[in-house]
């Protein structure tokens, strides 16, 4: 049974709606002030909140912010009830995060509606983001295990032998086993680092403060950040020569660390998925306010289901493909790119082309 909390001062309208929300099956709760209300809230944990914006000690507005400035309350579904139907009222109100307004006085007709489309939109959010969780736990538990036992396994398997057989063993022979295990021990550190960088950008997303705080950093030389990522990237698999620059230099609105971290990864993503000797072009478009770069490669390519369902830990045909990876790095860089406003895309035509977006905000001039 739906919980329904109801903070309104008016007796009369209190009772009103608490008898109509009661005789269609709700439980109903009731507060006769804002702080009365938010107490409530935070320890009852309604379904769904119904609130006078005008009442004394805390009024609607206030309560709202409180509400959604609350991890445990914050998605609950919020009604206005006001006297005031002025456009600005119902903007603040909006903006605060309210659902919906209802003016007093009250058409009764018009409760039921609104609180069942509001209930039911907010079940299917739940429902969508159940199944994404799901989804995702899935994922992460064949990817991650894969993704680290990889290396791990080559690291152990190779030092056993060289502990164990170290005496039989030419120098050449220790050499190269030596140089396998660095090589999957850097591998390993660095999908630990990913995902603990992840993780960090998924708690940045929920803190407006320092969302805020991210927006206002300017990078003034792009050009070097993403000559750097590339070339070093490309010069550690001997395909220097396979990079194609074509790009504008501009003052971006992004911390420098986030903005080279976004190129070291999508720059190992376009030559780890592609072939030795094709080209991979990395061209920049500008507006009054944005900045696009595109970084296009050739090769396997995934399909538009594949994009649509793109995310962290998710692997296309893992079973086919000869490169490892999570899917990791390209989260990343859809993360970051999600702090700053900006927009990513992925297009892929299977087998010739794909090309990765970033779009992000510049200084004005």
């Amino acid at each position: 049974m739906k919980k329904i909390l109801v903070i309104e001062d008016d007796q009369l309208v209190q009772t009103n709606i608490s008898e109509i929300l009661k005789l269609e099956g709700f439980t109903v709760i009731e507060a006769t002030n804002g702080q009365i209300g938010l107490r409530i809230a935070q320890t009852e944990l309604p379904d769904f909140i119904i609130s006078d914006a005008n009442m004394p000690e805390l009024d609607g507005y206030g309560l709202l912010t409180a509400i959604r400035g609350n991890a445990k309350t914050k998605a609950i579904p919020f009604i206005f009830l006001t006297a005031r139907t002025e456009k600005v009222d119902m903007r603040h109100g909006m903006f605060l995060g309210a659902d919906d307004y209802l003016t007093k006085p009250l058409n009764l007709n018009e409760l039921m509606p609104a609180v069942t489309s509001r209930l039911e939109r907010h079940d299917a959010i739940k429902h969508t983001v159940n199944t994404q969780l799901q989804e995702l736990r899935a994922s992460i538990s064949k990817a991650v295990p894969h993704e680290l036992r990889t290396p791990l396994i080559g690291i152990i398997g190779f030092s056993k032998v060289i502990k164990t057989e170290y005496q039989t063993l030419m120098p050449k022979e220790i050499g190269e086993m030596a140089e396998y295990i660095h090589a999957s021990a850097e591998q390993l550190h660095h999908l630990i680092e990913n995902y603990i960088y992840y993780v960090q950008l998924e708690t940045i997303l929920t803190d407006s403060n320092k969302i805020h705080l991210f927006r206002s950093s300017v990078t003034t030389d792009i050009y070097d950040v993403i000559t750097s990522s590339f070339f070093s990237k490309a010069i550690a698999v001997k395909r220097v020569d396979d990079l194609k620059f074509e790009f504008n230099n501009t003052y971006l609105l992004i911390l420098y660390e986030h903005l080279s971290k976004m190129m070291d990864e999508l720059a190992d993503n376009a030559l780890k998925f592609s072939l030795s000797e094709t080209p991979i072009h990395i061209k920049s478009s500008q507006t009054d306010d944005s900045y696009t770069l595109e970084i296009s490669n050739s090769g396997r390519g995934i399909t538009k289901e594949q994009i649509k369902n793109f995310g962290a830990f998710m692997q296309f045909d893992r079973s086919d493909q000869e490169q490892s990876g999570s899917g990791m790095g390209l989260a990343i860089v859809q993360r970051i790119v999600s702090i700053y406003g900006g927009e990513f895309t992925i297009e892929s035509i299977p087998n010739e082309i794909t090309t990765v977006s970033i779009t992000l905000p510049i200084v004005s001039m």
